[in-house]
């Protein structure tokens, strides 16, 4: 009797892992995550966008982080000018970001990115 029941779990977890899931999420390991609300020269900031709080943050409140040129792009954008062309207010881009140790040569809390990988 006990084999009985444990096949219907067994299908069950099948089932489970085998469902994709849509909602975009942070990578295990980043810093931070959230969706892209500004994109500037050499910095993005990330939030949770008004409009859907389904993608919401990792952390409190907006954060600015400088891009520069050895930043790493993973996902669906691959450079900081492919985000320039991408980013758009109405269109919402998931970011999750890992930072590189704080340096003295910028004014955004000293949040310079390693590596960023963004989702459409």
């Amino acid at each position: 009797m006990r084999k009985i029941a444990v096949f219907p779990l067994f299908i069950f977890i099948l089932f489970l892992i085998g469902c994709n899931n849509t909602e975009k999420s942070i990578i295990i390991g980043a810093d931070y995550g959230g969706t892209i609300l500004e994109d500037d020269d050499d910095s993005i900031v990330i939030g949770t966008h008004p409009d859907d709080m389904s993608l919401a943050a990792s952390y409190e409140g907006p954060v600015e982080v400088v891009i520069d040129d050895i930043t790493e792009f993973t996902g669906d954008i691959s450079s900081l000018e492919q985000l320039k062309e991408q980013f758009n207010e109405d269109k919402k881009l998931f970011a999750s970001i890992w930072a590189k140790e704080k340096v003295e040569n910028n004014d955004l809390n000293n949040q310079v990115l390693s590596k960023i990988n963004i989702e459409k």
